[in-house]
Formats: structure tokens, sequence, C-alpha cells
């Protein structure tokens, strides 16, 4: 199983090259951020919220839905824990470049929703403008917070991980792993045209991805797989690279 890493490794492409060394520069710092990203959890540090937010704007990468969802959750549950301010994030886009500056505020718009913040609305009110009216609509019928939402489409596990980057709260990955097991029992069964089987997928495959990487995913999927049998052992298995039954 393989997956994107979500975040902007691959995005190198997106960006315009005029010349070997500004290429250079560009992969360094989308690298980077990646890789805070990823290890947040393990080494908090939020003075580099606004470079990050400054370099994914920058070079297209929240101005992809899928992408900009997941930054969102990160964000969203950093200010959850209040260990972030969406708004100060939101003051600091002011210097940022027009396109840029406004996929960032649609970044934490959506992040103050997945947050369950109390004060969504007034946060709302100064991060969009009239032409986010799709926008708004969208936020209003989606769901509140991250918790709230069901793995129906394979953007929602990639959202869990974003927000277990942020915290390293094991519920998220509990959430991963059941939608990993559900796809296990799935495709053993040949029900891949199952409702939201993609999504379930997508979760396992990240999984797969992630577990080396992360010594606390590994211990959650062994522990889970202390208590599992059939096909769920079998992914959780292939997650940990074990091979035996």
């Amino acid at each position: 199983m393989q997956t994107l890493v979500f975040l902007v490794l691959a995005l190198v492409a997106l960006v315009p090259a005029p010349c070997p060394a500004a290429e250079m520069q560009i992969t360094k710092g989308l690298t980077h951020y990646a890789r805070d990203m990823e290890y947040y959890y393990q080494k908090p540090r939020p003075e580099v919220l606004p470079g990050l937010l400054r370099t994914l704007a920058g070079q297209g990468v929240l101005g992809h839905g899928e992408k900009r969802l997941v930054t969102a959750a990160f964000l969203a549950e950093l200010a959850r824990e209040r260990k972030a301010s969406l708004e100060k994030l939101g003051e600091g886009t002011q210097a940022f470049p027009g396109e840029a500056r406004a996929d960032v505020r649609r970044t934490l718009a959506w992040a103050a929703h997945l947050a369950g913040l109390a004060d969504e609305a007034q946060l709302l009110a100064s991060l969009l403008t009239e032409k986010d009216a799709t926008l708004r609509g969208q936020i209003s019928r989606s769901p509140a917070p991250l918790s709230a939402w069901q793995a129906n489409e394979p953007a929602v596990p990639r959202m869990f991980w974003g927000a277990y980057m942020a915290s390293g709260n094991p519920l998220w990955l509990d959430r991963l792993l059941n939608e990993a097991e559900r796809y296990a029992r799935l495709n053993a069964a040949g029900r891949q045209g199952e409702p939201g089987f993609a999504a379930s997928a997508a979760a396992a495959a990240l999984l797969y991805d992630m577990a080396p990487r992360h010594a606390a995913v590994k211990e959650r999927v062994r522990a889970r797989l202390a208590g599992a049998s059939g096909p769920e052992a079998d992914a959780l298995r292939l997650m940990l690279r074990e091979n035996g039954r």
C-alpha cells in the first residue's frame, strides 16, 4: 500500500522554477516545513507556524482543497488545545501577497470550524470576505468539531492524521485504526464497492506509511494487534512489517 504524504513533499512540481538555485531553495523550504508538521507533536514550536503558513500558501499548497483541510485540521487541534491563536495567525497575514493571504485565511476559517471554537462566527467574519460566500456555505454545512466527521472520503482520514501531528493524541490514531480494520474486512470479503471503502483504504495506507516513522504509531498498532485476528490482524502485521501469523 502506498499513499501520498499529504503534506508538501511532492508539491515542488507545482512551483515555477526560474533557475536551478531557486528550485533548490524552494525544495528545502517545503521539505523543512513538511517535517516540522509531521513531527510537531514531538517538538511543538508555535513560532514556526507563521513561516509554515507563508511557505505553504506561497507555493500554492493551500489552494488545493484536500491539503487545505489537512492543514486546517492540524491548526484546529492546536487551537482546540489553546496552543495556537488563529486570530493572531490571521492578523499575521497582512504582509502576505494577495492570493496567498486569501488561501491562509480560508485555511484558518476551516480551522476555526474544525476546532469547534466558541468564537467561530467572529473569526469567520474577520477572515472571510464577500468573495468567500461559497466557502461559508461549505463550512456551515460541515460537522464540527473534527471528531464529529465520518470517514466517508479519503480526505477525512488524512485530516485525522493532521490533527494527530499537532497533538499526538492517540484518539486520532484509534479513528484511523478503526478505518484500517474496516478496510481489511471489506477487502477480504471482496466488498470494495461499499460506501467509504476508499476512505478506509486511505487510512490503512497512511498507517502503513507512518508506523515505521513514528514509534508512538507503531506502539498503537501493536497494541491493537494483540486483540485482533483474521484479515484485521493481517493488515496490522503488514503495517508493522511483520509476516508471521
